[in-house]
């Protein structure tokens, strides 16, 4: 399924982002990464909640770029990374 997408997009997906509740259960995450055979970034748990707010930040004009709302969310969120174990050839 991710190479039909890759192939879809014309682009390699080198990292899976899960957000939302699901980011919690950390077998699901470490099934993805095993099963997709790519590193999983797991968080924030209140994505939408998030998201919400900083657009209203930005239409507000205390934020004014793009850039800065990934920064905010980048340094205002924890996100756990699991790594794909190793598949013998």
């Amino acid at each position: 399924m991710l190479g039909w997408l890759e192939e879809l997009v014309g682009a390699n997906i080198g990292v899976i982002h899960i957000v939302g509740g699901g980011s919690q259960s950390g077998i699901l995450n470490q099934f993805a990464a095993d099963a997709c055979q790519r590193p999983v970034v797991a968080g924030p748990v209140e994505a939408a909640s998030l998201g919400n707010l900083l657009v209203q930040v930005r239409a507000s004009g205390e934020i004014g770029s793009l850039s800065e709302i990934r920064e905010v969310a980048r340094i205002s969120s924890q996100v756990t990374r699991y790594e794909p174990a190793k598949v013998p050839v």
